[in-house]
């Protein structure tokens, strides 16, 4: 009776070990029935700006995230037993999410993988646009835009004995903007307005207000609010990574053009704009 008592509690311990043994090793919590992985962890961490990489090294942020995960995993258990899995729209926001997620693994697979934009990209893009860096005069107006001429005057007269420009800006204006930011246009460079416009603005004096000014637009009365100067933009490691930047984006956009070109070109496509 000894030796069999003995063998049935070796027996259960080694029952007990297998049991152990069998338990993955890379499990580090279990919520109901979901297990959470340290590999989950991980890819969580990764996830996270580069700031915080130091402190995620610690032990207890690391406990501190997987709190976290688990509270989330509650959560989804909870509105799975309660049948969220299993509404509309539930299942439109999964299709919606599975297709920008095929979209975006189309777009890294043949467009991203095709863009190249070196230093010397870069440095021919500066050199080829010198008006983009050069320095620069700056004005801030703002400007009452009217059909005639002899309405324009008017305007200046009133505004000459102390009217209000930005309360004339908003009631008489035909800026559709004008009523919301009472005639301000914000700032701007030579090159960003029409001619006749420019011409009368880049001659005020700060706080100065033109006459009628004739544009393709009608008669605008202009008042000079402020001026600045940009300093030349020099090339530096920060101005080529925000060129390169620009390039890249330049480039997917004509890549992707392109390959919704040849696609078009091999599907058969129809819509009828009735029912819109």
């Amino acid at each position: 009776m000894t030796s069999s008592k003995a063998l049935f509690t070796l027996a259960i311990l080694m029952s007990s070990t297998i049991v152990v043994a069998s338990e993955p090793k890379n499990i580090i919590a279990t919520v109901g029935k979901t297990k959470i992985t340290i590999e989950e962890l991980n890819s969580r961490i990764s996830g996270f700006p580069p700031q915080y990489s130091e402190a995620l090294k610690q032990k207890e942020n690391k406990a501190k995230l997987l709190d976290q995960m688990i509270d989330e995993q509650l959560l989804v258990n909870a509105a799975k037993k309660s049948g969220e899995d299993k509404s509309a729209s539930y299942k439109k926001q999964i299709q919606d999410a599975q297709k920008q997620i095929l979209l975006d693994a189309l777009i890294k697979d043949k467009i991203d993988k095709n863009i190249t934009v070196t230093d010397e990209d870069a440095q021919a893009f500066y050199t080829s646009k010198p008006e983009q860096f050069q320095a620069t005069e700056q004005r801030n107006a703002s400007h009452i835009l009217v059909k005639t001429e002899a309405e324009a005057s008017e305007i200046k007269k009133a505004v000459d004995k102390g009217a209000d420009f930005e309360a004339l800006a908003k009631e008489k204006s035909q800026d559709p903007s004008a009523a919301s930011n009472s005639g301000s246009l914000g700032w701007f460079a030579r090159g960003q307005m029409v001619p006749e416009f420019e011409q009368a603005v880049f001659v005020l004096t700060k706080g100065q207000i033109s006459g009628p000014i004739k544009t393709q637009f009608g008669y605008h009365i202009i008042k000079l609010n402020d001026t600045q100067s940009r300093q030349k933009t020099e090339f530096t490691p920060q101005l080529a990574q925000q060129i390169k930047e620009g390039l890249q984006t330049e480039k997917k956009r004509s890549l992707l053009a392109q390959y919704l070109e040849e696609l078009r070109k091999t599907t058969t496509i129809s819509k009828n704009v009735s029912k819109l």
